[in-house]
């Protein structure tokens, strides 16, 4: 009998327990993380260098809703004194609202220098 009222006991306070709702808990609704994927495609002129670039990866610091500066990688088709190839360039990147400018810079590996461009692209989201 003792058993039987203990086990009686038990189940009505999980019962009891269980059936709290916990207090609703406010929230701002904004939140400090952003995450989200979005696309640049641009063009870049520097000295005897034309290149066609897309947005890939980058750090951004979103200063307010429309600029925002970080430094990224940009994958791109240049012409090089007359000759075609593909490179991944780094660049630091100023945008604003739909448009990017950046400044490029290419490792050239067979005179082991430095080539950079300036250019200006359109986001996309």
């Amino acid at each position: 009998m003792k058993f039987l009222l203990l086990a009686l006991l038990l189940i009505s306070s999980q019962s009891f327990v269980l059936g709290q709702e916990p207090a609703p808990q406010e929230t701002s609704g904004k939140s400090m993380v952003d995450f989200g994927l979005e696309g640049m495609l641009g063009v870049s002129v520097g000295p005897d260098f034309y290149a066609v670039n897309v947005g890939g990866p980058s750090l951004f610091l979103n200063i307010n809703p429309d600029w925002k500066v970080g430094v990224g990688a940009l994958p791109s088709l240049y012409v090089y004194e007359g000759k075609l190839g593909a490179r991944l360039g780094v660049a630091p990147r100023v945008d604003y609202r739909k448009l990017a400018f950046f400044v490029p810079f290419f490792h050239m590996d067979s005179q082991d220098q430095w080539v950079w461009s300036v250019g200006m692209g359109y986001k996309f989201h």
